[in-house]
């Protein structure tokens, strides 16, 4: 048969080419598995229409073989490997029809998932990997001089030929495109009952390399497993052939029945920054919880993840921020950034203007807090929230108290005072979240204005991470120095407010600025 261009396969002697054929077709291979082992790489002939490579495979039989096929079969030559293949246990039969592919499109449809690309990402079992290496043993046999010095490797994976031919279909299927970087990702996890027993001998020689493995989140399984792709490779590297043939059937044995298939979706988080500003005294970061009470009706985090919540629908978010301030601390000034972290959204397809309404929604919902800037960002992008987490500045604006009036000499005195470095031993109020330690800040500048005689504004440039409170009336001495050293006099807070976040981040949009809020892809 002419394939219209030059096929690449291990052999090109037309008559070796037909006895390895009639092999793998005798030894129980389906049609793709038989490609494979050819060593055929074009995802442009796997693409083909099912009869084109029927055809192409049958081409290369012996004429005897075809008759006593179809003589023995009474239907085809191919009856045989319309069987459980024995190498892809069915993957690359019952799960690339359009049948299959409509169960996908029902899973996307019933979660109600946005999207305009997919990729797949398939999950094979490990036993696999023994039925391949079965076979390229058994081709070593029988056709030694083209398979003597070939390795598993050279065989294109189940995994790749699934995706050359079925990707494209898929695509049609979903009205979306076939796309390696894409966002939304269509898992599958392929099942063989009897994998785990057909790799139970490996165990019994190399007990020490297989040990239980907790299965990852993402692989949308639950428990432990012993046996995984990397240690079973791993063990056929040091496995002499002789006794790999002794423990497993070569050629493989006809699977009892197919592999299952469970179908799970997702979506790469996305991640949405902006900056917030707090006016409330009575207001926490996040959800406040005490010995499982709830404290406060609300918090930043709430007001302003319910409503992203509601537009993007994720399964959950993450919640972080360029430092965080105390309940009764407001945050002024330009505010301070933040980045939620959208796990698994279902509605990506939005743009700029629409993340402009969503901002005006919570501005127009509360008093208490107000956002900016809100914008979609890349994973790469949120790392700036963690780079130099202790090298940002922060400004502050505190109102204390003096035990005795203070002389104005003395509060003249601290605006002379640069680069301050204080000792701070962990907070008493937060040691109970936070490990024991020595930090060293710095106190870049302050200045005071006198409010009365026991009553100032402080003002204050710090290095980030500096515990101001505790620098004001000293912990009983586990920050030095602290004011009440510096003024000679007791001396504590009444208000504090945060008023800048040195952090130029995320991007600062004009009003009514239009950038690309979404993109597809992975970066």
């Amino acid at each position: 048969m002419d394939v219209g261009f030059e096929m690449h396969v291990f052999c090109h002697n037309e008559t070796t080419l037909g006895e390895i054929t009639t092999t793998l077709v005798r030894a129980g291979s389906c049609l793709l598995c038989i490609l494979r082992h050819l060593g055929v790489r074009s995802p442009h002939f796997y693409c083909r229409p099912w009869k084109d490579i029927e055809a192409y495979v049958l081409s290369l039989l012996p004429s005897t073989v075809k008759e006593k096929e179809s003589t023995e079969s009474n239907t085809h030559p191919f009856a045989i490997v319309n069987k459980p293949c024995t190498l892809c246990l069915g993957i690359l039969q019952e799960h690339s029809t359009k049948e299959f592919f409509e169960k996908i499109k029902e899973q996307g449809d019933k979660e109600d998932f946005q999207y305009s690309s997919f990729i797949a990402s398939l999950t094979v079992p490990v036993c696999a990997i023994l039925r391949q290496h079965s076979m390229l043993l058994f081709l070593k046999d029988t056709h030694k001089s083209v398979y003597e010095d070939k390795e598993d490797t050279d065989i294109p994976s189940i995994k790749d030929v699934w995706k050359w031919r079925n990707g494209p279909v898929l695509g049609q299927v979903l009205g979306a495109s076939f796309d390696q970087k894409s966002q939304f990702d269509i898992l599958l996890n392929f099942l063989y009952p009897e994998s785990d027993r057909e790799c139970g001998f490996l165990l019994d020689l190399k007990p020490d390399i297989f040990k239980k493995r907790k299965i990852s989140k993402k692989s949308k399984k639950f428990g432990w497993e012993t046996f995984t792709r990397a240690n079973v490779n791993k063990v056929l590297t040091t496995i002499p052939d002789n006794v790999f043939r002794s423990k497993f059937q070569c050629p493989p044995p006809v699977p009892a029945k197919l592999c299952s298939c469970n179908i799970s979706i997702c979506h790469d988080a996305l991640y949405v920054a902006g900056r917030y500003n707090k006016y409330s005294r009575l207001l926490s970061q996040t959800p406040w919880v005490i010995d499982g009470g709830r404290k406060g009706e609300t918090s930043v985090e709430e007001l302003i993840c319910t409503p992203i919540d509601q537009l993007f629908k994720p399964d959950e978010h993450r919640f972080s921020s360029s430092g965080r301030e105390d309940v009764d601390v407001r945050m002024l000034g330009s505010g301070r950034p933040f980045v939620v972290e959208l796990i698994n959204p279902h509605k990506v397809k939005f743009s700029q203007q629409d993340l402009t309404n969503l901002q005006r929604k919570i501005n127009e919902s509360t008093e208490d807090i107000k956002v900016r800037d809100l914008q979609i960002v890349s994973k790469e992008d949120t790392l700036v929230l963690k780079e130099g987490e202790t090298e940002k500045i922060k400004s502050y604006l505190a109102v204390c108290w003096t035990e005795d009036p203070v002389p104005d000499e003395k509060l003249e005195q601290l605006s002379q005072i640069q680069d301050l470095k204080i000792q701070q031993n962990t907070p008493i109020r937060v040691l109970h979240r936070r490990p024991l330690a020595t930090r060293e800040r710095v106190i870049h500048t302050m200045s005071a204005t006198r409010i009365d005689d026991q009553h100032f504004k402080l003002h204050l440039s710090t290095q980030a991470g500096t515990y101001i409170k505790e620098f004001v009336h000293g912990d009983f001495g586990r920050t030095v120095p602290n004011m009440t050293t510096l003024l000679d006099m007791d001396c504590d807070i009444l208000e504090l407010d945060v008023e800048s976040v040195e952090l130029d981040w995320p991007k600062k949009l004009e009003e009514g600025e239009e950038t690309t809020a979404l993109s597809e892809k992975r970066v």
